[in-house]
């Protein structure tokens, strides 16, 4: 099996463990595949319209070269995974493998995961929020032969009263072991891809969320909670130019350094008796802490 049982929460791991017994889930290594062809039509067909999606030919190329060189000492794997039930292609997930040599540390950033409609709710989610740290294992011994203190990271939007979906995401992240990296400090913003020349906004202000193993569990050093923006945007910059990427990166950095204090680990709800653990996580909370150049739109317009 490609998902290490140990990396689901208590709370996913039976459930996903079904959902995995009846899948072929396997990671997808040939870029000019009908199985990459048909992944990529899943995730456009959701993502695509959000300006939320790399090209076809910037993932297709990530994934015949496998390893990603950001310059310096950092460099990443990518990974396309596929679930399949029976002959028909049920979900999608890819990620990256990030590791900064110099810090010592890696990033596994959760890039996008999307589940049929009938196969919602089934543990198939829960697989694809623990399947990442799996492979990240994997990579790290293949390539440098050690272990490092991982953050598993993604970019998810704040919540919205008119987007439920926004709230029913982060509780299942909750349920799967993740926290928030506090927004007072950690101010991040994802490239919007759609944003051409002239744009009113060049980012959408998003949550960390993330997960750590071997990293402590309340509350990160600065030097370990700037990985996530710094490992993020070195990706962005091998398929956008760097204005499109440089001012997410340099606000988010500047606000991580204006304090020498660890970044606060929020928790998330984990169903509905937690919640008023949304409340800082809200749009208008988020959006108020941003420029207007680094709060454009995003699904929940």
């Amino acid at each position: 099996m490609l998902l290490d049982p140990t990396d689901l929460s208590d709370a996913d791991r039976d459930k996903a463990m079904a959902a995995a017994s009846r899948l072929h889930v396997a990671e997808i290594r040939d870029a000019d595949s009908a199985e990459f062809h048909d992944a990529y039509a899943l995730l456009d067909g959701f993502f695509g319209p959000l300006g939320e999606l790399e090209d076809r030919e910037v993932l297709a190329r990530f994934v015949r070269e496998r390893v990603l060189d950001y310059g310096g000492d950092a460099e990443g794997t990518y990974h396309l995974v596929g679930a399949w039930d029976g002959d028909r292609l049920v979900g999608v997930r890819d990620c990256y493998v990030d590791v900064d040599r110099r810090a010592g540390l890696s990033l596994v950033a959760l890039s996008h995961s999307l589940v049929v409609p009938e196969w919602r709710r089934s543990g198939l989610a829960a697989v694809f929020r623990a399947l990442p740290m799996t492979l990240a294992r994997a990579a790290h011994r293949e390539r440098y032969g050690r272990s490092f203190p991982t953050m598993v990271a993604a970019e998810m939007e704040p919540v919205s009263e008119e987007v439920p979906e926004c709230t029913v995401r982060l509780v299942a992240y909750g349920k799967s072991g993740f926290s928030v990296l506090d927004p007072r400090r950690f101010r991040y913003s994802q490239p919007d891809f759609r944003a051409g020349p002239g744009a009113a906004h060049t980012a959408i202000a998003m949550l960390g969320v993330v997960r750590g193993f071997d990293l402590p569990e309340d509350a990160w050093p600065v030097e370990v909670a700037e990985i996530f923006p710094r490992l993020f945007h070195a990706c962005h910059r091998g398929y956008l130019p760097a204005e499109r990427v440089d001012p997410s990166e340099n606000f988010a950095i500047s606000t991580l350094r204006s304090s020498v204090e660890p970044v606060r680990l929020l928790p998330l709800p984990t169903g509905r008796d937690t919640l008023d653990r949304l409340a800082p996580f809200s749009r208008e909370r988020l959006h108020a802490l941003y420029p207007p150049g680094l709060r454009g739109g995003s699904r929940v317009s």
